[in-house]
């Protein structure tokens, strides 16, 4: 393995870590029969605690069947549970027994392709993505890196972290963000850039099967490499995710990034990235993933040999729930 990618492995945990904040500490309700729920509690009557919690949604819970002393009871019951709550799943544990990442929908993906012949290739893609939400916060953590040789010759090495973080406004469509990006590219005049921006979005359709959101901000890049340089820049997003009741176990996405130049008008980069999920019935957690991402640079520097405007991956990988 090469130090690049042990760099760019290294600073993907360790970002990770630094970013994936958990909302704040949740309130834990025990019932009789032992169950536990954790999460904040919306509002408590004399007969009933409800409850808000970051998987299940809004849960009524009598206060008749909560334990009133430590440990499971014999006695098996059901607490009441609203219509917004009616598919019950179990809460996603933290890593490996913590509380780290627990309540995060997570998923590792894996591609890997060889051929052998007159020439010799061998391709490696994986991508990482985890996300959560409740009522305040939203926060959406994805890695990629992309390794392809031909001939025994390195014809791609790159890959990206992503980390945003929206803070919700209650009852309103407008959020508040936070975005950071980090890209490593070994044919890129600069290699290694770290961008951070940040505005308002606006969440222009939200139910079950489509989201859609956008977000206007202002930021800046650093690069490091042959070309050292700091750039202030704006941010103009569009993202969706659809998944469709008529194919169940679907769900398509896309984001749109355009980052102009604010220090010499007329310059941009941009950064397209779409994906097909496919969950498979036969294994829970197991799934397909198709998709591609697209980045374009208004400049280039035409002194690296091979350096181009645009740059465009396509993938297909296999993916597991952890």
């Amino acid at each position: 393995m090469s130090w690049q990618i042990k760099i760019f492995l290294g600073l993907f945990f360790l970002i990770s870590q630094m970013f994936t904040i958990i909302a704040a500490e949740a309130t834990v309700i025990t019932l009789q029969n032992g169950d536990q729920f954790s999460g904040e509690v919306v509002s408590e009557n004399e007969k009933e605690i409800v409850l808000h919690h970051p998987v299940l949604g809004v849960l009524n819970i009598p206060k008749n069947q909560i334990s009133r002393e430590p440990g499971p009871s014999k006695t098996s019951i059901a607490p009441e549970i609203t219509a917004e709550s009616a598919k019950i799943v179990p809460k996603l544990p933290g890593l490996f027994g913590s509380s780290f990442l627990e309540g995060w929908t997570r998923r590792f993906a894996l591609g890997i392709k060889g051929e052998k012949g007159n020439d010799t290739s061998f391709d490696l893609s994986f991508g990482l993505d985890a996300s959560y939400r409740d009522e305040a916060d939203r926060l959406v953590l994805s890695a990629a890196y992309y390794y392809e040789t031909e001939d025994r010759k390195k014809d791609t090495s790159k890959g990206h972290i992503n980390f945003v973080r929206d803070w919700l406004l209650p009852e309103s469509e407008w959020f508040y963000y936070g975005y950071f990006r980090y890209e490593y590219d070994s044919f890129k005049s600069w290699e290694n850039r770290v961008s951070l921006s940040g505005g308002r979005g606006y969440d222009f359709y939200r139910d079950e099967q489509l989201e859609l959101s956008g977000r206007l901000g202002l930021g800046a890049s650093r690069t490091w490499g042959t070309e050292n340089e700091f750039d202030p820049e704006g941010q103009i997003g569009l993202e969706w995710i659809w998944e469709p009741s008529s194919l169940k176990n679907h769900s398509l996405s896309s984001q749109f990034i355009i980052y102009p130049a604010l220090h010499n008008f007329g310059e941009y980069r941009t950064w397209v990235q779409g994906k097909w999920k496919i969950d498979l019935n036969f294994f829970r957690g197991l799934g397909i993933e198709l998709g591609f991402e697209h980045e374009y640079e208004s400049e280039s520097d035409k002194s690296i040999e091979g350096e181009m405007y645009y740059d465009l991956i396509y993938y297909g990988r296999m993916g597991l729930d952890f």
